[in-house]
């Protein structure tokens, strides 16, 4: 299980409880925000943004956080060493592995929340939310179906050498989230398998970056 929070301290509580296997991610965007607020540095927070959403390995992120919070003046900076210690919760480096699908943030949460704010306000009585509810519902419905109606006419160009794969997508996915999905497949074609190890019953599989011999990784 993933989940993705603003950071609120009960929710990272409860998470921690009932959820305790649960990989937890911090919302990129409200990281950001905070960090312009908390630390007011403009250079700090193009810095950090880097070393958050970057491809580092985890000596690289170090290297680079040190070399932030030193060029920044912030290391004795109260949020930003709190901030430090929650790494493995918002830094590529150390979420690698943990599935998100490809989600840094909760905008998609606040999307919903946004739509709902269009029919529901807080001074309405139980009948007034429950109508105005269920109008919000049969407006996503209706979004839904439209989006539905939209996929099933026409074929995408093929445009990656993964030709079946992008032909399933087509069939699986609506247009929108079919783009993004021909993204993925086309940042696969960046990782290669160099060598396959096989140990007692688990083979390991030593992949490397395109044209980079000395980024690669061990799967099993």
């Amino acid at each position: 299980m993933a989940v993705i929070t603003d950071g609120d301290r009960s929710m990272s509580i409860a998470i921690q409880q009932v959820f305790s296997e649960a990989h937890h991610q911090l919302c990129a965007w409200h990281l950001i925000r905070n960090a312009i607020a908390n630390v007011c540095n403009p250079r700090f927070t193009s810095l950090f943004r880097h070393c958050m959403i970057a491809d580092f390995e985890v000596e690289e992120f170090e290297m680079h956080w040190q070399a932030m919070v030193e060029e920044c003046g912030t290391s004795d900076h109260e949020w930003v060493k709190d901030l430090y210690t929650k790494k493995s919760s918002w830094a590529t480096a150390y979420i690698r592995g943990s599935f998100f699908a490809g989600i840094r943030t909760t905008s998609r949460c606040e999307s919903l929340h946004a739509k709902l704010g269009r029919f529901v306000e807080k001074r309405y009585g139980v009948l007034e939310f429950v109508t105005n509810f269920q109008r919000c519902v049969d407006f996503l419905k209706d979004n839904e179906d439209e989006l539905e109606f939209h996929s099933s006419y026409g074929t995408p160009v093929i445009q990656t050498h993964f030709s079946e794969l992008e032909k399933s997508g087509a069939l699986c996915y609506t247009r929108e989230i079919f783009v993004r999905y021909r993204e993925s497949l086309r940042w696969s074609v960046r990782v290669t398998i160099v060598e396959c190890i096989e140990a007692d019953d688990i083979c390991v599989y030593v992949t490397q970056k395109y044209r980079r011999p000395d980024r690669t990784w061990n799967v099993t």
